[in-house]
């Protein structure tokens, strides 16, 4: 999972991550003890989702785009949950030790190449005999069909509508079965069958029918990310008249969503007086407000050129929604820009204080010392930041940076001397592991 973190197009984006693993928790209430998850967006406008052993689950910006209900994505991400309780990675992998250690190892690697190009799952069948693609082929089926039966269980002990894994898979179904060259991602790291969709359609027959509410913070979360996923100045122009179409049209179904998107493509876009309206007509839409509507709110004034108003705004929605940690970052940012490095600095302590894991904090932290001209614990503090993300070499650099620029206390040099072992040591293990493959 460290190497995933170190991939660019892993998010840390707060809602989405918040989110995403809100979601999870739902849907994992009725998981046996001894299975920990963690979810993650990827920032890819393919269609694509994918479970690491360990409980990572990857989600990719595109599949929750797609998504028309909330139960359609939670009918991925339970598949991917049925893909870890049952151990099919790991599973896969103990079925080819009679195999080669030539072949083993190229399964090793197509598994982890496949989390961000799914069609390496080819490249694991053709590097193996005959035999052992044959093997692997129906260890797949199998493993999928599984991940079906225990998804749609998922779904249905977690309160969501399992029609929504119908649904869903069976748009992937069609979209494979017309456009074969250039089909989902998810469909061809997944593949897809007719006799999936028809035992899936009767094991939902079978149950009670269940319609659930999507939630704000999906609808919302939908809409940021189709502004977000816009790159360029054109596609930026076309998604929002869509938005605008939208509106204007009633053809969303979901006014506040198209307001919100609206506002988040504006934003994208610099239009901060187009933003702002659009905001304000989203508001007019949530009469308790939302941690989302804040940030952006809070967003448009800091891009603005407005610190102090972004962060009037950050503290005052970070009052009435306590954990909202993008309006955290925001508060920090203001300061930044604000050149309120020591008010930030203090802010900030108070925060690792809570969430001394979160690399976001460290790198904000970092900022406010350069702003003081405080060197060594700006490096300090960006080492921390890497080390969180595995890059202990990257690490050990900026701790090393931090003795040569002097002005360390005896206590505190002292600390710098204990962490660089223990990276060292992280480090070490990790190449030891690395060479008894």
């Amino acid at each position: 999972m460290l190497d995933i973190r170190r991939d660019a197009s892993v998010s840390d984006d707060p809602e989405a991550s918040d989110y995403l693993n809100r979601l999870g928790a739902q849907l994992t209430t009725s998981v046996s003890a001894g299975h920990t998850f963690e979810f993650f967006l990827v920032r890819d406008a393919t269609m694509n989702a994918f479970a690491l052993p360990g409980g990572f689950i990857g989600v990719h910006s595109g599949l929750i785009i797609a998504a028309q209900t909330e139960s359609e994505l939670a009918s991925v991400l339970a598949h991917e949950i049925g893909h870890v309780t049952q151990r099919h990675i790991a599973r896969m992998l103990s079925a080819q030790r009679q195999t080669s250690l030539m072949t083993l190892a190229a399964i090793v690697l197509g598994a982890l190449a496949a989390r961000s190009n799914p069609m390496a799952i080819g490249g694991i069948a053709t590097m193996a005999g005959g035999a052992q693609q044959q093997q692997m082929l129906s260890f797949s089926r199998d493993a999928e069909r599984e991940a079906d039966r225990l998804g749609l269980d998922t779904l249905r002990q977690a309160g969501f509508d399992p029609n929504g894994m119908v649904a869903f898979f069976g748009r992937l179904q069609q979209s494979s079965r017309f456009y074969e060259g250039s089909a989902p991602a998810y469909m061809r790291s997944h593949p897809m069958t007719v006799e999936r969709i028809a035992d899936m359609q009767a094991r939902v027959r079978e149950g009670r029918y269940r319609q659930r509410a999507d939630s704000l913070e999906f609808r919302l979360l939908r809409a940021k990310l189709r502004a977000q996923s816009a790159g360029g100045v054109d596609a930026l122009r076309d998604t929002r008249r869509m938005f605008e179409r939208q509106i204007s049209e009633r053809t969303s179904g979901d006014e506040l969503a198209a307001w919100y998107g609206l506002a988040s493509t504006a934003l994208a876009q610099r239009d901060f007086a187009a933003a702002e309206r659009a905001l304000a007509q989203a508001r007019k839409r949530v009469p308790d407000g939302h941690p989302y509507l804040e940030r952006l709110a809070a967003d448009v004034k800091l891009q603005a050129g407005d610190p102090a108003g972004a962060l009037a705004v950050a503290q005052a929605g970070a009052g009435r929604f306590s954990g909202a940690r993008a309006l955290v970052y925001l508060q920090a940012d203001a300061l930044l820009a604000l050149k309120e490095y020591q008010k930030a600095l203090v802010f900030l302590k108070d925060q690792l204080a809570l969430y001394r894991s979160d690399p976001v904090l460290w790198r904000l932290s970092s900022r406010a010392h350069n702003g003081l001209g405080q060197t060594a614990e700006a490096h300090r503090a960006v080492a921390e930041e890497y080390a969180l993300g595995g890059a202990w070499l990257g690490a050990l650099e900026q701790l090393k940076l931090a003795q040569r620029a002097g002005g360390l206390d005896f206590y505190a040099a002292s600390q710098v001397d204990a962490r660089m072992r223990e990276l060292q040591a992280l480090h070490t293990a990790r190449q030891q592991e690395r060479a008894a493959r």
